[in-house]
């Protein structure tokens, strides 16, 4: 890569994260319809996608928990 891709790219990188900085100033605000646009595309991009989300948990998705006879008598210390 020559000096002057390096250059440019540096360019790119830094006009996006302007743009992102501009975006999170305006989302901030919520007071016009573009700062709510602001805040819509900044929460898509931030939200991980299920499948990736590490903090899901199957058993709480499915609805497989304790009913609260059980957790009742987990908490007690009778199961498991």
């Amino acid at each position: 890569m020559s000096a002057g891709e390096k250059d440019k790219e540096i360019r790119k990188q830094a006009r996006a994260v302007r743009l992102q900085m501009w975006m999170a100033g305006r989302s901030s605000r919520n007071k016009s319809p573009l700062d709510k646009i602001c805040r819509f595309i900044l929460s898509r991009a931030s939200t991980p996608k299920p499948e990736d989300d590490f903090l899901r948990d199957p058993l709480i998705d499915n609805d497989e928990g304790f009913d609260p006879d059980e957790l009742d008598q987990f908490q007690r210390g009778e199961i498991g």
